[in-house]
């Protein structure tokens, strides 16, 4: 049954825009169900810029990035200043919540939103149709196979973190395995904000129960240890042996990754964590009560991953007001114009837009966008940090929830 209402919802949506392209040979939208390969939409920034304008209703974005939300001020000031608008910053859970119950009850909300978490983004938003992956062949030509399963408009890092303590115990280079955090001798050393509270950190756990991450993981088990992985009766591959022996090393759980970078940063012994760069760089230097913290520092050779990378994806809402006007937004945004700004353009409160600009962390789907200096690009980083796959978390992620509310 619920196959069928997608069926009609996308015949639907269909009819819809070709009433407002004007019988032109623009493509379906787009309605990836999660693995369907969404079908190319031929209309340009132009027409679709031209058409939202035309339409003259408000345009509304909900986004977990507040960059998104500045993006939108400098787009609508530019190219649209007689139509109104409105950018919200919520995280992905109250995005969740908020979009299905708007959509369910026929209010009016966002248009488009920018959200993380793939796996409750595909169960409980694409799959009941309240959300739909769109692109044209603009955004194709730009950012390729991250137009699937989901759009991907920015990736975030976090990678492993340590600071030397007291007596320097760590030095660059002698965390170099991942299995490190559940060795007994660094028990309690090891930090992670909370992953029943962050989907995406849960996502980063389900993804390392996927069959090729946790071939990577028992060979690095005995590269670590020196000895062949025995598994536990109620751990079904390494995977879920490293997260019963992280968890059981006495992990500290975190409410933030800012919380976390200071904690790390401060404390008197060795300690490491997952935190993001841009949290990273932030909290070098700081001082509390007139103390500055140790540096942290971080390691990115390490076996079989230095940390994970997910995608903050920007994805069309079934009852859009504006739907031509979002679209023609979220074009803009893989241009270099979208991502840094140009040096001119200007936001609400008349300060200069500059996107992403110097931001470490931050890594543009549309790969020809420029990253902080000093920084990585984004296909470096994918290359030593273990990728969100939105479609393994969704499938595996009640499992592996299931697994560590036992095992805590």
């Amino acid at each position: 049954m619920k196959k069928l209402l997608m069926i009609l919802l996308a015949v639907l949506m269909c009819l819809s825009l070709a009433a407002c392209s004007g019988g032109g040979e623009e493509a379906a939208p787009a309605d990836n169900q999660g693995g369907e390969t969404t079908e190319v939409d031929t209309a340009t920034f132009e027409e679709l810029l031209a058409a939202g304008i035309e339409n003259g209703n408000k345009l509304t974005i909900y986004s977990t990035h507040s960059v998104a939300v500045s993006a939108l001020e400098a787009f609508m000031i530019k190219y649209a200043p007689d139509i109104e608008y409105e950018g919200t910053q919520i995280g992905d859970t109250n995005q969740v919540t908020q979009v299905a119950q708007e959509v369910k009850e026929g209010v009016s909300g966002a248009d488009i939103i920018f959200i993380q978490d793939g796996a409750r983004v595909l169960t409980d938003l694409v799959e009941e149709g309240y959300v739909y992956n769109w692109y044209n062949q603009e955004i194709k030509d730009m950012v390729g196979d991250d137009c699937e399963p989901l759009l991907v408009w920015d990736y975030c890092n976090k990678v492993i973190m340590y600071n030397n303590g007291a007596d320097n115990t760590y030095n660059e280079g002698d965390i170099n395995n991942i299995w490190y955090c559940t060795d007994p001798a660094n028990k309690g050393a090891f930090c992670m904000k909370d992953p029943t509270t962050e989907g995406v950190n849960m996502n980063f756990l389900v993804n390392l129960v996927a069959d090729e991450n946790a071939a990577a993981l028992e060979a690095a088990y005995k590269e670590y240890y020196g000895t062949d992985l025995v598994l536990d009766d109620d751990c079904p591959n390494a995977g879920y042996q490293f997260i019963k022996m992280m968890y059981a090393n006495e992990m500290v759980l975190g409410s933030s990754d800012s919380t976390i970078a200071k904690d790390i940063a401060a404390a008197e012994k060795p300690m490491s964590g997952l935190l993001t760069l841009n949290k990273y760089l932030k909290s070098r230097g700081l001082r509390d009560d007139g103390v500055t913290y140790n540096l942290l520092y971080t390691t990115n050779d390490v076996n079989p991953v230095a940390g994970f990378i997910y995608p903050i994806y920007g994805l069309q809402v079934q009852n859009a007001d504006n739907p031509e006007l979002a679209k023609a937004f979220l074009i803009w945004l893989y241009s270099k114009e979208g991502w840094v700004g140009d040096g001119e353009m200007t936001i609400a409160d008349g300060s200069v837009y500059k996107g992403m600009q110097n931001r470490y962390g931050d890594y543009s789907g549309n790969t020809s966008n420029p990253v902080a200096d000093g920084d990585m690009s984004v296909v470096e980083w994918k290359k030593i940090l273990i990728q969100e796959d939105a479609v393994q978390a969704a499938e595996y992620r009640a499992d592996v929830e299931d697994f560590i509310q036992l095992i805590k």
